[in-house]
């Protein structure tokens, strides 16, 4: 079944550090100690709290539900996707392609990119070469992608 129309967002708040934290956990954990031989703590903990407080950030809800986290900076020539993760029982539902396709959407009005940031050994990257994206740069540990309108 598909949910990517019942989801909605709404601004996120420093009660939300644990939902930034678990999602991380729960989704890149593998991917950080594959690329970097570690986990920090610690420095997840921070990021999560200080991700949380930003006013980028919006939880992504199902039926008052937290099930993901959405980071965005909007400029004045792009658009920066820092952050879409959803708990791994919420992913494959459509949820986040719908989200990037109002990225998509609204960047196209706009008539600027969007970029993004995806880990080298994140199978992340190949769902967005299927929304169009596409290497920009390669760079240590990370490939920048990015849509042009």
């Amino acid at each position: 079944m598909k949910d990517s129309q019942n989801f909605t967002l709404r601004p996120a708040n420093s009660n939300d550090a644990t939902l930034f934290y678990s999602v991380i956990d729960l989704t890149m954990r593998e991917f950080i100690i594959a690329t970097w031989g570690r986990w920090d703590e610690v420095r997840v903990r921070a990021e999560s709290h200080l991700h949380s407080r930003s006013p980028n950030s919006q939880v992504i809800e199902i039926d008052n539900i937290s099930v993901g986290v959405l980071r965005v900076a909007r400029f004045s020539t792009y658009i920066e996707l820092e952050q879409i993760y959803l708990l791994p029982k919420y992913q494959r539902l459509g949820i986040g392609s719908a989200l990037i396709n109002q990225l998509i959407a609204e960047a196209d009005r706009s008539s600027i990119p969007i970029r993004l940031r995806v880990m080298a050994i994140n199978p992340a990257k190949k769902f967005y070469e299927h929304l169009e994206f596409i290497v920009a740069e390669e760079i240590p540990d990370f490939f920048l992608m990015e849509k042009v309108p």
